[in-house]
């Protein structure tokens, strides 16, 4: 990949000297290897505007330069590099803070919290903020539950926020309520509560649409995040939209780990619309993109999709071929999820290959592990996944008991109507030893497309 360039941005406020630390790092090292785009880009930067012509601004020869210019010179740099020395070292001293008060917060019940949060003034942090919308995040992959009650905390501490908590800069502040929100929209998305997403994000898009504005990074982390919403809503014209806007903010930025995990958000909208091609391109150019060391569960996510899809394709072998290479990664982020995701990968390749009897022990495995975790809608899949294999063999009688066993299950728990009229007409099937591999599959693909969307209605493919 060609040597990225900063944008006209990011060198004018380097000149100005109000960029973040790393980013000012960042542009200095690339001017420093003499870069001559971006010096003849600085120096057109530095050009006066045609009101200023009048100013006489004197040209220097080499000859004219003194020693005691060169020491001006280097008194100027010194105070620069001071000032982004002073300003690292505060930044880093409120992360510490940051931390320090999560920790606390979490050794207290979830209604103090709440009430520490509104009443004490030692939490009104942003560097708190900023940790709890990273945990609640992270929370989203494995306890949803517990990523909406930290978003929730999260919109707490950023209420309580003013512009003195974020360097006097009403955009900043702007920036931090709108990402809160759309965090909380988000949980509330995972949550499949979609109502209080759309009302979460509306207060979002309310922060972003202030007369102070917001910066185009935080801008792009909203938007980013209401596409999910729009894509799980199966809205995705709306979805495809948005994430265009989001990739050209980040292509503008040079923000090149982001722009692929935004190619990624768009290949699984191609996917729900049924373009695998086109999913397919699109995440080969998000893993050209992503950096792995840096975001590496963003490069899994898409090397996870992409072998999905070239096994759905009918390409089972390169599937498999990228899945060998692609198993270490899995391995590494360790979390249970990730090794379950990877186990029933497996058992898609290996059905896909015609190694049925790998295929029926990866999905009996996922399948336990998802009923033991009460995970229901994914423990349904997978019993799908493992009927299909019993299907293909004959094995009627099994099929017929592991349907009786997933209907026991879901009966006594909350999984929608729709979803459980689709699972009764299987097992109604598998009583009568009429279930055939396009039920299951009938089946098994209106419960993906319902999972997030409780109106739709499931019409039997025989009936």
């Amino acid at each position: 990949m060609a040597e990225d360039h900063p944008t006209r941005e990011a060198l004018e406020g380097f000149m100005l000297g109000n960029l973040p630390t790393s980013q000012m790092r960042e542009v200095s090292s690339h001017l420093l290897r003499g870069c001559p785009a971006c010096q003849q880009a600085t120096a057109e930067l530095w050009e006066p505007d045609e009101e200023e012509d009048a100013i006489d601004i004197p040209r220097l020869s080499a000859n004219d330069v003194t020693g005691e210019d060169f020491e001006e010179y280097d008194a100027v740099l010194d105070r620069v590099f001071d000032q982004v020395a002073t300003t690292e070292a505060m930044a880093s001293r409120e992360r510490v803070l940051g931390r320090e008060l999560f920790d606390e917060l979490m050794r207290h019940p979830a209604a103090r919290q709440h009430l520490l949060v509104s009443n004490s003034v030692r939490f009104r942090n942003r560097m708190l903020c900023e940790r709890l919308l990273e945990e609640s995040h992270e929370a989203g992959f494995n306890d949803v539950a517990r990523s909406l009650d930290l978003a929730r905390l999260a919109v707490s501490v950023a209420g309580q926020l003013g512009v003195e908590q974020v360097c006097g800069a009403a955009e900043q502040l702007n920036g931090v309520h709108a990402r809160a929100w759309a965090q909380l929209g988000n949980a509330s998305r995972v949550n499949g509560d979609f109502a209080a997403a759309e009302n979460a994000f509306a207060k979002a898009e309310a922060a972003l649409g202030d007369p102070a504005g917001a910066g185009l990074l935080d801008r792009a982390r909203v938007l980013d995040l209401i596409a999910s919403l729009r894509r799980a809503q199966r809205r995705f014209a709306e979805a495809s939209h948005l994430l265009d806007r989001v990739s050209a903010i980040y292509q503008k930025l040079g923000q090149w780990n982001l722009l692929g995990h935004t190619l990624r958000q768009k290949a699984m909208v191609c996917s729900n619309a049924g373009d695998s091609e086109a999913e397919m391109t699109l995440l080969r150019r998000a893993l050209d993109l992503i950096d792995p060391q840096e975001e590496p569960r963003s490069f899994l996510a898409a090397r996870h999709n992409l072998i999905y899809a070239l096994n759905a394709s009918g390409r089972s072998r390169e599937a498999f071929a990228l899945l060998f290479h692609t198993r270490p990664l899995y391995l590494k982020m360790g979390d249970r999820m990730n090794l379950l995701r990877l186990r029933w990968l497996e058992g898609l390749v290996a059905q896909g290959l015609q190694r049925i009897e790998q295929a029926e022990a990866a999905f009996r495995e996922v399948r336990d592990a998802f009923v033991e975790m009460q995970l229901d809608y994914d423990a349904a899949l997978a019993s799908l996944d493992l009927a299909g294999v019993y299907i293909l063999q004959g094995r009627v009688q099994e099929v017929r008991r592991l349907a009786e066993e997933t209907m026991v299950i879901f009966q006594s728990r909350s999984i929608h109507r729709e979803a459980m009229t689709a699972l009764l007409i299987f097992c109604s099937a598998a009583r009568q030893e009429q279930a055939e591999i396009g039920l299951v599959q009938e089946v098994s693909g209106f419960l993906k497309r319902a999972r997030n969307n409780p109106d739709l209605r499931f019409s039997p493919p025989f009936s």
